[in-house]
């Protein structure tokens, strides 16, 4: 395939309880659709095969080329090219939920489409929101732990916009906006 300069992938990294999966939801009833990345982890209650995750066995993952993929409470998680490949094929605009190695892994292989953004928040309004949804302390002491132990509270270094999610439609604007003056 070509290099097509009017393809966007936007990258959305930051820590647990960020907002990610939130703002990717509400790009994508914009018309920014998702990649959706693949796990090892069961399927929870309310969760969609081929919309939340591609949920495989642990078997199945040797025979699938990874961009990038992480394990993460011995779950593997990761970005398929096939995913990548047939999403710049479908769409000029899209976005997927990594961590800063995977977004760091998808600008390496792609990186004239690869934005990436970076959701940032304090430590406080983390636990907040992870408190808010539900999350057991013991869970958000972990998440907590395991974002100062990974940096996730630092942006990654080829970071192109910082976002300080506390308005989820001016985020989406902000976003969207960010896009247009990208593809121009």
């Amino acid at each position: 395939m070509g290099i097509e300069q009017n393809k966007v992938i936007l990258v959305l990294v930051g820590v647990s309880g960020s907002g990610k999966t939130t703002l990717a939801n509400a790009l994508e009833k914009t018309g920014v659709p998702k990649l959706v990345t693949t796990t090892t982890r069961p399927k929870r209650d309310g969760e969609v095969e081929g919309t939340d995750y591609y949920f495989r066995e642990i078997s199945d993952m040797s025979n699938i080329a990874f961009i990038e993929n992480s394990l993460y409470n011995n779950y593997l998680y990761g970005l398929t090219v096939d995913t990548v490949e047939e999403g710049l094929d479908l769409h000029d605009v899209m976005s997927v939920v990594l961590d800063k190695n995977g977004a760091a892994a998808l600008k390496e292989v792609y990186p004239f489409y690869t934005k990436i953004i970076y959701l940032e928040m304090t430590e406080e309004e983390i636990q907040q929101r992870m408190e808010k949804r539900g999350d057991s302390p013991e869970n958000i002491q972990q998440r907590l732990l395991f974002a100062q132990q990974t940096g996730e509270f630092e942006a990654p270094i080829e970071t192109n916009l910082v976002l300080s999610v506390q308005d989820l439609k001016k985020s989406v604007d902000d976003i969207l906006t960010y896009i247009k003056n990208s593809l121009q």
